[in-house]
């Protein structure tokens, strides 16, 4: 199905074992020590299992590191090895294509949620002792204000464009800081959940098939439809942007030039609630939001996306 991975990988093997048994039997887990990109090779089956009329079955794969990793707007997304969980989950959501942004901001809910845990239990300590994840709307994960978490969903539509035919959500965390340090293009922004030597060489598959399961079980549980309001309560614990003075960029596709605002928080439906300095409100779906000013994520970006 996928070239270089595997079911009997020993990173997929770990995952499996720690699941429970619904989420063992609902996900096909693969895995494999290197790949260019995960979410490339899933949406690469998805439409490959479409155009030969085979049922897209719920995937999971994991890479040990990858060489093309991709973040929002074609960003790159580093991924060496020994350091990150790089992880695309391929389903079947049942939505119309008008709810797919909740895909984004429920697997934020979830991997927020789950690397606290991780972080509690690896640094033997009480999460609410520890510094809280923070969601910068609407993909990424921050700690003590450097990124540590990036999500890219992508999807397809069914033929009469009333519902999606399948999602890929991409998932990349830095668990560990990189040996020799970030890239100096990040090095300024980029961060890790856990600090650097607390988790001896040859646990790193342990710990990263623990967040992998931990991850995959929230998320399951937030696209029940009865989640939607705990899921959405989360997210709006967990927003960094608040009150903040940020830029509003539109998506490419809009046009449009850049503008001042401030984030007033996130509206029912995950978009994001500003105000313009005229006194105008509005609630944004897409683009990206920067922040203004002085500040640890001045420089940091966040959009959505759908393809």
């Amino acid at each position: 199905m996928i070239p270089n991975a595997s079911s009997n990988h020993p990173l997929a093997a770990a995952v499996r074992d720690l699941l429970p048994d619904a989420s063992r039997t609902t996900f096909h887990i693969l895995a494999a020590d290197d790949i260019d990109s995960t979410n490339t090779a899933l949406k690469t089956a998805a439409r490959e299992m479409q155009s030969m009329g085979d049922a897209i079955r719920p995937t999971v794969l994991l890479a040990r590191r990858q060489s093309g990793g991709r973040g929002r707007l074609g960003r790159s997304f580093h991924s060496p090895a020994g350091t990150g969980l790089y992880m695309s989950i391929l389903l079947i959501p049942d939505m119309p294509p008008q709810n797919a942004l909740y895909l984004t901001t429920a697997a934020a809910a979830a991997c927020a949620a789950a690397s606290e845990t991780l972080r509690a239990s690896v640094l033997d300590a009480s999460a609410a002792d520890l510094p809280p994840v923070g969601i910068k709307w609407v993909n990424d994960l921050y700690l003590d204000g450097r990124k540590i978490c990036g999500i890219l969903a992508e999807a397809s539509l069914t033929p009469t464009a009333e519902a999606l035919a399948w999602a890929v959500i991409g998932i990349g965390i830095n668990i560990l800081p990189p040996d020799g340090g970030f890239p100096d293009d990040i090095a300024a922004s980029a961060g890790s959940l856990l600090p650097g030597g607390c988790v001896h060489a040859g646990d790193t598959d342990n710990i990263t098939a623990r967040l992998c399961a931990d991850i995959l079980t929230a998320f399951t549980a937030a696209l029940q439809p009865q989640a939607a309001g705990t899921v959405l309560d989360a997210y709006r614990r967990r927003s960094v942007l608040d009150g903040r003075r940020i830029t509003l960029r539109p998506a490419s596709s809009l046009g449009g030039e850049e503008i001042l605002a401030t984030a007033l928080g996130i509206s029912d439906d995950f978009g994001l609630r500003v105000r313009y300095d005229d006194g105008r409100e509005a609630v944004l779906s897409s683009g990206e939001a920067v922040l203004c000013g002085e500040g640890d994520l001045q420089s940091a970006r966040t959009s959505v996306h759908l393809s």
